[in-house]
């Protein structure tokens, strides 16, 4: 172990965009403590999500290596969502995590995750001493956070439970104040130096901030916006009117307030600690944009994929301009580990790649150019004059577009060998050949 190394603080909020975070550019004031972090330390403007959703972007920040789509050959007899847990736990099989790595540097290592695509059974359990995975048995936190806020309901009744269940697709509902009793308890368990990752869910839909974090939106408006808009929001079809959206959006912006809090309970929970804080989100979500609610797993614009990444309290400030996945959070996080700093721009690259899950839209976002292969278009954008991808320009620049067809292909053959080897080295194993 270095003796220079650090107690690592990694914050994971699930659903946030970047456009609507202060130190992004946002004039509305929703992210102030994560404004301050990033003004002191390491600020990502232009961080990209390697894919859409959680399941497409977090095996990859946790193992700093892509991952190939998951197909129904590799895993006939799962379900549809069964495929796509043994597909993550297959890539994390495959590649050491950060967890992993870090226990080897001599850390001892905690995770608090309410997300069930983060789970034990998608493998994210490997290389943590203490793993709080809760999003399995712990069903009733809607239930019971919509029930104790109204009079007269019964929070142990089991209709109200499966109701509101039903209503808000709770699975993925979690304040971030259920988790601290959790937290403060996996602290005490670890001897520094320590790794502590943390995943919250405020800012999912269905958007149900509490009351203390309510600037916006009422409760009653909260919860209709949430049951009107659920069909668009979760991927099943449909749209909503333009009231129900701008209601929406009233509590999207109140689960950025109450995400931005958790950082400032985090600041001041482990100040003691004097640790390394990495902050990032594992996607966006689409608000009507290019026809899209939620987070759909084909879609790589930039509501879907430019997130809020910042470093703070690692030795070094900076702000970064150059693109930068959060594949790269791996090394960053190990280099940190290892000489208790990083250098900010080692981890950027001139153009970064984003991907759907199927593997079928993909995005190579450079600074000012983006480049997508969408079903079956290609796809060019112009980001300084054209930020909300409204104009292709594709005709125009052929050249351009050849050179980041390039960079998808040179991506495609590395995904092919790593794969390759992987299933040569499966094949081996199996036959007792190691």
């Amino acid at each position: 172990m270095n003796s220079e190394s650090r107690n690592i603080v990694a914050v994971s909020i699930d659903s946030l965009r970047g456009d609507h975070c202060g130190f992004l550019g946002d004039d509305r004031g929703l992210t102030p403590t994560m404004d301050r972090m990033a003004a002191e330390g390491v600020a990502y403007e232009n961080a990209i999500a390697p894919g859409p959703q959680t399941f497409s972007s977090m095996p990859v920040i946790m193992t700093g290596e892509r991952r190939p789509p998951t197909t129904l050959e590799e895993f006939p007899q799962e379900s549809h969502w069964g495929r796509r847990l043994a597909g993550i736990d297959d890539h994390m099989r495959r590649h050491a995590t950060m967890a992993e790595r870090l226990q080897e540097l001599g850390y001892e290592t905690a995770a608090v995750t309410p997300n069930p695509w983060t789970s034990s059974l998608s493998g994210f359990d490997r290389g943590f001493d203490l793993f709080e995975d809760f999003s399995e048995h712990d069903s009733t936190g809607l239930a019971r956070s919509v029930a104790e806020r109204l009079p007269g309901i019964d929070t142990d009744s089991r209709p109200v439970e499966v109701v509101l269940n039903m209503l808000s697709g709770s699975e993925f509902f979690s304040e971030w104040g259920s988790l601290t009793e959790r937290i403060e308890a996996a602290r005490e368990q670890l001897s520094e130096p320590y790794f502590l990752w943390v995943f919250i869910l405020d800012a999912h839909f269905p958007f149900f901030p509490p009351r203390t974090h309510r600037e916006e939106q009422s409760m009653l408006g909260m919860y209709y916006s949430g049951y009107r808009s659920s069909d668009a929001m979760r991927g099943n079809g449909g749209t909503m009117s333009e009231r129900v959206r701008q209601s929406v959006e009233r509590s999207y912006r109140d689960a950025v307030r109450a995400s931005d809090a958790f950082l400032d309970y985090v600041l001041a929970e482990f100040e003691a600690d004097d640790p390394a804080v990495l902050v990032h989100s594992d996607h966006g979500e689409s608000f009507g944009e290019h026809t899209n609610y939620g987070h759909h797993h084909r879609q790589v614009f930039e509501e879907n994929i430019h997130v809020p990444y910042l470093v703070h309290n690692a030795g070094v400030s900076a702000d970064v301009t150059a693109p930068t996945s959060l594949a790269s959070m791996f090394d960053a996080t190990l280099d940190i580990a290892r000489t208790g700093t990083f250098d900010p721009d080692a981890v950027s690259e001139p153009a970064v790649i984003a991907s759907s899950e199927c593997g079928s839209n993909r995005a190579v976002r450079g600074d000012r150019f983006k480049y997508l292969e969408h079903s079956d278009e290609t796809l060019l954008f112009d980001l300084e004059r054209d930020p909300g991808e409204q104009r292709t320009i594709a005709e125009n620049w052929p050249r351009r577009c050849r050179e980041l067809s390039r960079t998808l292909a040179q991506f495609d053959r590395h995904t092919a060998e790593t794969t390759r080897v992987h299933r040569a080295t499966a094949a081996l194993a199996s036959r007792g050949q190691f």
